[in-house]
């Protein structure tokens, strides 16, 4: 990267900018399996992120030094759509591995055994990253690391990802683009300063009115009606949980996810998929007895 020059990263990261916008509009799905990611396919999602377990599985075992490559791989042979190989924040070696494995995006994951706060400088990769944030700092410092897509930060207790935690940061975030977009120069510095991020950046989020790549949120997202209310806050998609299958039938609940990304601004759809999912939805395991195997998805 010491070779390179400004005008070649920039380039560089115009062209992985590009791909990620290409995600606007749509569901990223985080599956198990080639079966789940075929099924997320052909409901309409444009990209997902493989696991082995859940983060409760992986607490269990005492955490997880990253995603077996052989899942990645054996979702990538049965999928065309892009997959997001996960890796731990600020570990260079495995997000080296990944692009090495030709994934389409590279995600920082801070559910997994972390190695430290630092992140990845991701301008010298050539596969898009995708960064997490809990406010517009956060988000800036991520863009500034070369992340060409940002995504909520999953909160809480790490133990369950809070869909009401989920909400609150969208609705910060877009509380913060706000008062940038009403600032003049001087509180404009004044927040650059205070959240250690580059003034251009801050100047261009207020001249866009939002973020310059696409903003999705995840973190405990597996009903429709949540989805739509995500969209209509004004996110750019979703991130959604592999509790999504947990459901009686995990088909419908994907098309009703699709449905609820494009048909946020219909009532009448919105009251039809609310009925269909029974309110705020049953799982098979609540139908059926204990629930098992639910907490931790993400």
């Amino acid at each position: 990267m010491d070779s390179e020059s400004r005008d070649q990263i920039a380039k560089r990261f115009a062209t992985k900018t590009t791909l990620a916008n290409m995600l606007r509009g749509s569901m990223i799905v985080v599956v198990k399996d080639a079966e789940q990611a075929y099924m997320a396919e052909t409901a309409g999602a444009r990209a997902v992120i493989p696991i082995d377990k859940t983060f409760t599985e992986c607490k269990a075992l005492g955490g997880v030094s990253m995603v077996d490559l052989e899942t990645v791989e054996d979702i990538m042979d049965s999928v065309v759509i892009p997959v997001i190989g996960r890796v731990r924040i600020g570990h260079v070696l495995e997000a080296m591995a990944m692009e090495a494995a030709q994934v389409n995006f590279i995600e920082e994951n801070e559910l997994m055994l972390s190695i430290g706060d630092t992140h990845i400088s991701k301008h010298p990769f050539k596969v898009p990253f995708i960064g997490e944030a809990s406010n517009l700092c956060d988000a800036l410092l991520r863009i500034k690391e070369g992340a060409s897509m940002i995504r909520t930060k999953y909160t809480g207790d790490e133990d369950r990802a809070d869909i009401v935690k989920t909400f609150n940061t969208v609705r910060k975030v877009f509380q913060e683009i706000e008062q940038v977009c009403e600032s003049d120069e001087s509180n404009l510095s004044q927040f650059a300063a205070q959240g250690m991020v580059h003034i251009d950046l801050v100047r261009m989020v207020a001249r866009l009115g939002k973020l310059p790549v696409p903003f999705f949120a995840a973190g405990g997202i597996f009903m429709p009606i949540d989805i739509a209310m995500l969209m209509s806050l004004g996110c750019d998609g979703v991130v959604v949980s592999s509790r999504a299958f947990d459901v009686i039938s995990p088909e419908k609940r994907m098309a009703d996810i699709a449905s609820a990304l494009v048909d946020y601004k219909d009532s009448a759809k919105m009251a039809t998929i609310i009925e269909r999912t029974g309110g705020y939805g049953k799982s098979s395991a609540s139908r059926a007895g204990p629930a098992t195997g639910m907490a931790g998805r993400v």
